[in-house]
């Protein structure tokens, strides 16, 4: 007897764009938890022990009795047009199962055709096959009722722009809008109302505003597990539409309060998912191994650590679990993943993003990009060839506007490839950790979380500021040293409120000097105006003045005495700056001048120009001094 197919098919109009409705359409995990199937255990194997493509995902799980065993190879999909995936069962009674939706645009709606089905064979299957065509019927029939409301009643609310950013980053949005639904988000654990209300009240004595706060305790007693296990604080904040940073800060008093657990999440700088999680930063190395991609990466702390929340257990204990590891959900930026046989040509028709799109083999490390201008019309043809070495690409003529794009994709490999096409322009909303160690509440509250002793977690881009106080040792002199210590302690509180007005954290003070870090040098350079004001404002009269120096660049983020400092040559650079400011007076390196936002808050400033070497740096350095009080330029205190 042989092999047959036993199949449910669905059809539906949603009154939702084609890419909207495909972002939940085509998440897989979703539709596969819907269904009634089981979570699976993946793991990697190699198929072929001589031959390391054959790497692939193998899972295992129990379902209805049987203990069953499947390969998932790489989905195919092209977002807002279709999602297909098909699994090879290795035990069990069914020997294959796939799903496959096409979306078509119909006026302001979309026609969604959907099928799911199983092959097998024998008497077995026969029984088997009767009941998964009945789940299937009714999955599919719930499944895309549910979308059909969610989507009904959001999209128009969403402001979606597709070119601006992935249907998917929508889509979460709007689910996280919406009322628990068990079919489109999955179970909800139950809440221990008791521990909740004690950690609610220790909640209630911080200083985060009474509606956030509000917020966040609706959150953990109302969201499915899905929202509770990894929470992105930025996201939050996007579909609330509330301050990020002060969303970020709740969530931060909320973890000190008990109610969330902060981890850290390792993104791989290849595919761009989470490849690991961390309880506390001791526990992050300098490298990381990504399982999907088969590689070791070195761990930039600003670039690839993400801070992350999840709902304390002890509140609620969330169940998660993945039953399709290969849905388009999980991997937002892609914007295509696409089969190409050996030695074959594939065409493909689809409106294609604006923006830089970056083609990549899922094999082998091979990629190149097809840039974009904003604003410059989309390509009519798109022409990758992929070999053995290399993938090439290269457009020609005009699409008119809305309008689709041909695909033309040769492979001149011989093996079989899969082709991934990424929008590069577009980031998920993460708290990476350049933005969490500028953060005045995290270096407060978590004041041990720090890399492990003897680990250097290396930090990109990280703006780091230092200012001293002159006139300190004579004011000392003249009002005695309780009255000085006062008014050195009122300086502090001055520094380190303008530092965090303008999004910097106070790293530490040593002396009469602070230290600060900025996710961003036009934010250091606001901050340090408003310190020059600050001090002169209260102090200038009794001679003090503050000096500042700040720069951008790399640095490593350690442990010293059991907190997260920083230390590199930015780090030296910047408090090698400020010994060479007058009172009042900021130095930074002239090149610094050529960023936007420093230029735009330095124009209206008096400069001078000048050289000078500084310790530890051979060449001679470019800086520029800028006036920013009414007493810059003083003589130096003797340093």
């Amino acid at each position: 007897m042989g092999e047959r197919q036993v199949f449910a098919v669905h059809q539906r109009r949603v009154d939702a764009p084609p890419a909207l409705v495909w972002a939940l359409v085509a998440d897989t995990n979703r539709f596969d938890r819907a269904s009634g199937l089981v979570p699976g255990r993946y793991e990697f194997q190699l198929l072929d022990p001589n031959d390391p493509r054959s790497r692939t995902r193998v899972a295992q799980a129990k379902q209805m009795g049987f203990d069953i065993r499947w390969i998932e190879p790489p989905y195919e999909w092209v977002e807002g047009r279709f999602v297909h995936g098909e699994r090879t069962f290795l035990s069990g009674p069914v020997r294959r199962g796939g799903f496959r939706v096409e979306l078509t645009p119909d006026g302001n709606g979309t026609k969604i055709e959907a099928k799911a089905w199983v092959t097998g064979s024998g008497a077995l299957f026969s029984m088997v096959g009767v009941v998964m065509k009945g789940r299937f019927h009714r999955a599919l029939a719930a499944y895309l009722g549910a979308i059909e409301s969610v989507l009904t009643r959001t999209h128009a609310q969403l402001g979606y722009d597709w070119n601006a950013e992935p249907p998917a980053a929508a889509a979460r949005r709007a689910l996280m809008g919406e009322h628990t639904d068990p079919i489109t988000s999955g179970a909800s654990s139950p809440t221990n109302e008791t521990d909740l209300a004690f950690r609610a009240e220790r909640f209630s004595r911080t200083n985060v505003p009474a509606p956030l706060r509000d917020k966040l305790l609706a959150m953990v007693r109302t969201r499915p597990d899905e929202e509770l296990a990894t929470i992105r604080p930025f996201e939050v904040a996007r579909a609330w539409g509330d301050d990020r940073r002060q969303v970020l800060r709740a969530f931060l008093h909320a973890a000190r309060a008990g109610l969330f657990e902060l981890q850290w999440q390792l993104n791989c700088p290849t595919c761009r998912v989470g490849s690991g999680v961390r309880d506390t930063l001791g526990e992050v190395g300098q490298e990381a191994h990504c399982d999907s991609c088969n590689i070791d990466y070195q761990l930039d702390f600003a670039e690839h650590v993400e801070a992350t929340f999840k709902v304390n257990a002890s509140v609620r204990k969330v169940e998660t679990a993945v039953y399709c590891v290969s849905s388009p959900w999980f991997r937002p930026h892609v914007f295509s993943q696409l089969a190409l046989s050996p030695m074959a040509t594939r065409v493909v028709q689809c409106p294609l993003p604006a923006g830089t799109l970056l083609f990549r083999t899922l094999f082998g490390a091979r990629s190149t990009s097809l840039p974009h201008v904003e604003g410059a019309p989309l390509p009519e043809k798109v022409c990758v060839r992929v070999t053995d070495t290399a993938v090439e690409v290269s457009s020609e003529g005009t699409a008119a506007a809305g309008a689709s794009s041909t695909l033309e994709l040769v492979s001149e490999s011989n093996r079989d490839e899969v082709l991934l096409i990424e929008r590069t322009g577009w980031h998920a909303d993460v708290v990476l950790g350049s933005a969490i160690a500028s953060l005045p509440d995290f270096l407060d509250l978590f004041a041990t979380e720090a890399p492990a002793a003897g680990v250097e977690l290396s930090v990109g881009g990280l703006t780091l500021l230092f200012s001293d106080l002159t006139g300190s040792t004579a004011l000392y002199e003249r009002v005695g040293d309780a009255r000085a210590f006062a008014i050195v302690e009122e300086h502090f509180r001055q520094m380190t409120g303008a530092v965090a007005k303008h999004g910097g954290a106070l790293v530490k003070t040593m002396g009469d000097a602070v230290m600060a870090s900025f996710t961003s040098p036009g934010d250091a350079a606001r901050a340090a105006l408003e310190m020059i004001d600050e001090c002169e404002g209260a102090h200038g009269e009794l001679g003090l003045g503050v000096k500042i120096g700040f720069h951008e660049g790399p640095c490593l983020a350690v442990r010293a005495n059991d907190r997260l400092d920083y230390f590199g040559t930015t780090v030296n650079v910047a408090a090698r700056l400020q010994a060479q400011a007058s009172g009042s007076e900021i130095v930074i390196a002239r090149e610094l001048l050529g960023h936007g936002d420093v230029a735009a808050v330095f124009a209206a400033r008096p400069q001078r120009g000048f050289e000078a070497h500084l310790k530890g740096i051979k060449e001679m350095q470019q800086l520029v001094a800028i006036s920013g009080g009414q007493h810059s330029g003083k003589a130096r205190e003797p340093q």
